[in-house]
């Protein structure tokens, strides 16, 4: 009965990690932080264990110090890897890698605008009429997702100038739509071939 309790432990504590990156947290420290807040034991190698498996992704950023630190990203990848570490029903973000160091705002607004037939200036506006907050969801997801250089901060500022906690909640936003909300993930895919063809 322990190793069943052991690997049940293990598995929350994966689903903890990548729910606490999909909210925008992706300073080291800080996730740390939060694990040791829920009693989480052994969170360093559990962090390691997610990137070796493809789970999330690890960036190296350089300070203005010239030190280096880590940043950390949820990502999806093959099935059979949540079926190696037990956790088949993670979920996760659809990173595109063609996108990644290619996407700027600019060029993804343009992108949203011109799929959803709707202003840049409207989507950066503060109308809350359905299409445009999904249209700034999914600026939000997508600048998360593939340009993983930007801060929340950064992101936001583009987006009109909105705060970090509005720029989460829409990641967040976007996040369980794709899971529960078929049209919008057909929308999130067709858009993603629409910027590949547009940049």
């Amino acid at each position: 009965m322990q190793l069943v309790k052991h690997y049940k432990t293990e598995n929350q504590d994966y689903l903890f990690i990548r729910n606490t990156l999909k909210k925008g947290y992706t300073h080291l420290n800080t996730i740390l932080g939060l694990c040791r807040k829920v009693g989480m034991v052994d969170a360093n190698r559990k962090i390691a264990d997610l990137v070796k498996m493809g789970q999330i992704e690890q960036v190296a950023i350089q300070d203005e110090d010239g030190d280096i630190k880590y940043k950390y990203y949820p990502k999806q990848d093959k099935p059979s890897y949540y079926s190696a570490a037990g956790i088949e029903k993670l979920g996760g973000w659809q990173s595109d890698s063609f996108l990644k160091g290619r996407l700027t705002f600019d060029k993804l607004l343009n992108c949203i605008s011109k799929y959803y037939n709707i202003p840049q200036r409207e989507i950066q506006g503060v109308k809350r009429h359905r299409e445009k907050v999904i249209c700034r969801q999914m600026f939000c997801y997508i600048a998360r997702d593939n340009m993983p250089n930007s801060s929340l901060k950064t992101i936001g500022a583009a987006l009109g100038g909105r705060d970090h906690s509005t720029v989460i909640h829409s990641i967040q936003q976007a996040a369980d739509l794709m899971q529960y909300d078929k049209q919008f993930k057909k929308d999130y895919t067709r858009l993603n071939e629409f910027i590949k063809t547009n940049l």
